[in-house]
């Protein structure tokens, strides 16, 4: 790891990529998030670290983004598939954008999103009844 980054700063890139890596989450994602290389998004996701500094805009924008993610997981489920899916969906909330589209915004995107990724349609569990 980088002495550039704080405590807080480090505890952030960890949780993100852990919560990527466990769902497949593309890199792609951390590269518009936080204007890095292909090479530093995947160390993010595989060995919980960057190599640049984490300042207080970064940390704002991972801590929105684990907050998006976490959404995610608990609106569907933690149904990986469904996460990757629902990141690339258009939603009205969002004027017909995805949420992908949005991560490499303003903070004022990110908070934007933040409160729209409630309405990704989460999936309906049909209960079926068996007869004795």
């Amino acid at each position: 790891m980088t002495g550039t980054q704080d405590g807080g700063g480090t505890a952030l890139v960890d949780l993100a990529g852990r919560i990527m890596l466990t769902h497949g989450i593309n890199p792609g994602h951390a590269m518009r998030l936080l204007g890095i290389d292909r090479a530093e998004a995947e160390d993010m996701v595989h060995l919980g670290r960057l190599w640049s500094p984490v300042d207080t805009a970064r940390v704002e924008r991972l801590r929105l983004f684990i907050n998006i993610l976490m959404r995610l997981e608990w609106r569907l489920n933690h149904d990986s598939r469904a996460i990757r899916h629902a990141l690339d969906l258009p939603l009205d909330a969002l004027g017909g954008a995805s949420p992908a589209e949005r991560f490499g915004g303003s903070l004022e995107d990110l908070r934007e999103l933040r409160g729209a990724i409630d309405s990704v349609a989460a999936p309906t569990i049909k209960w079926w009844r068996v007869g004795h």
